[in-house]
C-alpha cells in the first residue's frame, strides 16, 4: 500500500513533465518544395526592358534637343527680324513722314529764291525739261537699283549652295576622324581641331572672308587635324580634308564682297538727285489752292519707296545679322555637327571610360 502511495507522485511528477515538454517544443515544420524561376534581367544587353529604356531615353534626348533647336531658332529669328526692322522699315518710315512734313516748306523756299520768269516757266513746262530730266534720272536708277539687287540676290544664293557642301564636308570629317582615330590618344585633340573649325571659321560670318583665309597654317584646325592623322604619309582623311577646304574656299570666295560700297553711295546720291527734281515742280504749282497737300503725299510715297529699295538692297549686301542673311539657315545646319561633336568629346574624355577595380 506505502509503496502505492509513494509512485503515485512520480507517476504525476512524469506525466507533468511530459506534458510541459510537449507543450514547449515548437510544431514540425511542414518542408514545401519551392521552385524558383530566373527573372529576366532588366540589364541585359538586348533585352525588352532594355531596348525600351534605350527608346525611352532616346526620345526623351530627341526631344529637348528639338526644343533647344527650336528655341535657339526662334531667338535668331526675332533678332534678325528686330535688326532688319531697325535698319529697313525705320529709316523708310522716318523717310516717309519727313518727305510728307517738309515738301510744301521746300516747294515754297524754292519759290521764293526764284523770279517770276522761272516760276511761269515750270508752271507751263513747254519744253518737257524737267519731265525729261526725271524721266533719264529714274530710268538710271532703275537700271542700276535693278543691277545691284539682281548681283547681290545671286551671290546670297552661292553663300547658301557653298554652306550646304562645306556643313555636308565637315560632318563626313567628323565621321571619318572618328572611324580612324576612335580609341587613339590623340582623337580627342581631333576633336577639339573639328569644334575650333566650326566655332572660329564655319560660323563667324561677320569676319572678312580675305582675313579668314590668310590664317597661318599653324593657326589651322585642319592642318591640326592632318598633322594629327598622318604618319610620315597622308592617312586617308587627307582626301576629305582636301575637299572641305575646296569647299570653305567656295564658301570664303562666295561670302566676298563683290559690290563695293561706293556703289551704295552713288545709288543714294542718283535717287536724291530724283526726288529733289519733285519739289521744283512743286515750285512752279505752289500758287494753286490745295495742290501742295497732294503732293507732299504723292512725294512721302515716293521718298518711303526709294528708301525702302536703297535698304533692302543695303540688307543684301550685309554679311550677316538680317532676315535677308544666312545667320539662321546656318544656324539650324551647324545645330547637329556641334551637338555630335559634344557628344562624341563627352564619350572620348577620360572620365567617361569605365574604371578597372
Amino acid at each position: 500500500m506505502w509503496k502505492t502511495l509513494l509512485l503515485v507522485p512520480l507517476v504525476n511528477a512524469l506525466v507533468h513533465d511530459v506534458r510541459y515538454t510537449t507543450a514547449a517544443r515548437p510544431p514540425p515544420h511542414r518542408t514545401t518544395a519551392v521552385r524558383l524561376t530566373a527573372l529576366p534581367s532588366s540589364s541585359a544587353p538586348g533585352s525588352p526592358s532594355d531596348s525600351g529604356l534605350s527608346r525611352l531615353t532616346g526620345g526623351v534626348s530627341a526631344k529637348v534637343a528639338a526644343r533647344m533647336q527650336r528655341n535657339m531658332a526662334f531667338s535668331t529669328r526675332t533678332k534678325q527680324a528686330l535688326s532688319t526692322l531697325m535698319r529697313v522699315a525705320l529709316p523708310t518710315v522716318i523717310a516717309t513722314v519727313a518727305g510728307f512734313v517738309y515738301f510744301d516748306n521746300l516747294s515754297l523756299y524754292i519759290r521764293s529764291t526764284l523770279d517770276v520768269g522761272t516760276i511761269r516757266i515750270l508752271q507751263e513746262d513747254d519744253a518737257q525739261f524737267i519731265q525729261n530730266f526725271l524721266t533719264v534720272i529714274g530710268l538710271l536708277f532703275s537700271i542700276l537699283a535693278g543691277n545691284a539687287y539682281s548681283a547681290l540676290y545671286q551671290q546670297q544664293e552661292s553663300i547658301y549652295f557653298a554652306l550646304f557642301q562645306e556643313v555636308s564636308e565637315a560632318k563626313s570629317l567628323l565621321e571619318q576622324t572618328t572611324l580612324v582615330c576612335q580609341g587613339r590618344p590623340f582623337y580627342p585633340a581631333a576633336l577639339s581641331a573639328i569644334r575650333a573649325y566650326v566655332k572660329n571659321d564655319l560660323r563667324r560670318l561677320d569676319i572678312p572672308p580675305a582675313r579668314l583665309l590668310s590664317t597661318r597654317p599653324a593657326d589651322d584646325p585642319l592642318e591640326a587635324i592632318m598633322y594629327l592623322t598622318s604618319v610620315g604619309v597622308p592617312s586617308i582623311v587627307y582626301e576629305t580634308v582636301k575637299n572641305l577646304r575646296q569647299a570653305r574656299g567656295y564658301r570664303l570666295g562666295a561670302m566676298q564682297r563683290k559690290f563695293p560700297f561706293l556703289g551704295i553711295g552713288l545709288l543714294y546720291l542718283l535717287a536724291a538727285v530724283e526726288l529733289l527734281a519733285f519739289p521744283l515742280l512743286g515750285a512752279g504749282t505752289a500758287s494753286i489752292a490745295g495742290v501742295l497737300s497732294l503732293q507732299s503725299f504723292l512725294f512721302a510715297m515716293l521718298c518711303g519707296a526709294h528708301m525702302l529699295v536703297l535698304r533692302i538692297i543695303q540688307e543684301l549686301w550685309q554679311s550677316s545679322g538680317g532676315v535677308f542673311n544666312v545667320d539662321e539657315v546656318l544656324q539650324q545646319m551647324v545645330f547637329g555637327l556641334e551637338e555630335e561633336l559634344e557628344l562624341r568629346a563627352q564619350a572620348a574624355s577620360p572620365s567617361a571610360s569605365p574604371t578597372r577595380l
